[in-house]
């Protein structure tokens, strides 16, 4: 008579995120040879992640890559690298799903009597978790109302890597390389039947020297990748990540005609989500016999999906007054967005608002020096698909240039990658257990009246009347709900004399 069916059900949770501090000293460093820090760029990337009951694990890898000039003022780079691991609280539980973002918020570098390099890192980690409801849907031999509930499915992941490669001609002789800074934003995010085909774009920056010249090479190179998921169908929600696993510069070509190539491994993070519509049985009766319904209600968070936009931002970097003016800007070695705020308006306009982390490389009358200037952006975007109203948002330096605007001043242009996911609360309330009780007494009387309470369907009426609705709706063609407060109802009953 009654058919409950257990629906599979995901569970999204973010933890409160955590901030990490990483310090390493490189050992064996001349500090004599240190005259000037020019830059410090930093990196970090998780390495593992285990879940257990109340916590996550994870471990990762910071690499700091310090530009300087050495006592005879020759600008120089090297490459460190630091692992560190933080736990990070929550309710969490041994079989979720996990998945670890971490973001650089600060770096600094000492170097007085040792060298000290320091980066601050925020890391999150959202879970994913599958539990059973079981719910009404369909029963014979009574009168029932239906309705739809949304219920979140987290299909799954997959983690996969794709090479990427350029190289340019740089016409001249490279004495030396100080850093390879790589930057890569999602560009597309796409749901088939039986995968995801995704594309993310590189922006590398060399910065090298040339004859006595500080100098700096931009690459783009985009990768796609079509990776197979079991159980993903056009329309699905998708959600990917990319970063930049791996990457090396190699020198090439002859003397006096120096080849840069970029070489490395992008890894793709793919998540994939359904919001499924359940037809549910939402209200019965029956004539005969007393019914007791119990009812639940869960609250669920659905993925609605992801949206790749490109911005231009500008700002200027003011140098103090105790240093000399520039005279050309030679290089922006590091560059880093970080999203401080982000939130859709009462315009419906996502409003994403952050800090751009840049460091300049200058020279003025003294030669090569460098300035370290964060730069606040707030954009709004409109999109043609309406945005969720509750969003998450990551955003990448894509491109970055920078010119003397007077003596002190610096022009800087940068444009971000943003990559914006939707979220939607949804309230599942269905029928988990039904009895059936003793019989109805029955209504014997020719006549009945209702008088309506604001609001009452037609289910109301069958059970104020205990009539069947094709037979009230017979009587009473007029009908129409929800009924009025105060609306009159009558009913009349065929009464057998035996």
């Amino acid at each position: 008579m009654f058919d409950f069916d257990k629906l599979s059900v995901s569970k999204f949770y973010v933890a409160p995120s955590v901030e990490r501090v990483v310090e390493f000293s490189p050992p064996n460093i001349d500090m004599q040879n240190i005259a000037k820090v020019l830059s410090l760029a930093v990196d970090a990337k998780c390495s593992s992640q285990d879940v257990y009951d109340g916590y996550a694990q994870i471990g990762g890898r910071t690499n700091f890559r310090l530009c300087y000039l050495d006592r005879e003022g020759t600008p120089r780079g090297v490459d460190y690298n630091a692992d560190f691991t933080v736990r990070v609280d929550g309710e969490f539980m041994a079989d979720d799903s996990i998945n670890c973002v971490i973001k650089v918020v600060e770096s600094d570098v000492q170097a007085t009597d040792s060298l000290v390099l320091s980066a601050v890192l925020e890391v999150s980690v959202c879970a994913q978790r599958r539990e059973e409801i079981e719910a009404l849907v369909s029963a014979d031999q009574c009168y029932k109302t239906q309705r739809q509930i949304y219920l979140p499915t987290f299909l799954g992941a997959k983690t996969t890597s794709a090479p990427f490669d350029d190289e340019q001609d740089v016409g001249g002789e490279i004495s030396s390389v100080l850093g390879l800074n790589v930057n890569c934003s999602v560009k597309r995010a796409e749901a088939i039947d039986g995968g995801v085909l995704a594309e993310a774009a590189i922006y590398a920056v060399v910065t090298y020297v040339e004859g006595d010249t500080i100098k700096q090479r931009d690459f783009k190179i985009t990768v796609e990748e079509e990776v197979n998921l079991d159980g993903v169908q056009a329309g699905d929600s998708i959600c990917v990540q990319a970063c930049v696993k791996s990457s090396k510069i190699i020198l090439q070509g002859v003397t006096d005609d120096n080849v840069i190539r970029v070489e490395g491994e992008l890894q793709f993070k793919i998540q994939a989500f359904r919001c499924s519509q359940i037809d549910v049985i939402d209200d019965m009766f029956t004539l005969t016999n007393e019914v007791t319904i119990k009812r639940e209600s869960k609250n669920y968070v659905c993925f609605d999906g992801c949206g790749f936009f490109s911005e231009s931002v500008t700002g200027t970097a003011v140098l103090g007054d105790n240093r000399a003016p520039v005279l050309d800007v030679n290089a922006l070695p590091y560059a880093r967005c970080y999203t401080s705020k982000a939130y859709v308006d009462e315009d419906g306009k996502l409003v994403v608002e952050g800090i751009v982390n840049t460091d300049v490389v200058y020279t003025d009358e003294n030669g090569y020096n460098s300035v370290r200037t964060e730069i606040p952006f707030a954009l709004s975007i409109s999109s043609q698909q309406p945005f969720s109203k509750t969003v998450r948002v990551c955003c990448s330096v894509e491109s970055i240039s920078a010119k003397p605007r007077r003596e002190r001043e610096i022009d800087i242009d940068m444009r971000l990658g943003i990559e914006v996911c939707g979220y939607s609360d949804v309230t599942a309330e269905y029928i988990s257990e039904v009895e059936v009780g003793e019989e109805k007494p029955q209504n014997r009387s020719a006549m009945s009246l209702y008088i309506a309470n604001g609001g009452d369907e037609l289910l109301d009426l069958c059970k104020a009347l205990t009539a069947m609705p094709e037979d009230i709706l017979a009587q009473n063609p007029d009908l129409k709900f929800p009924l009025s407060e105060g609306d009159r109802v009558l009913f009349f009953r065929r009464i057998e004399i035996a």
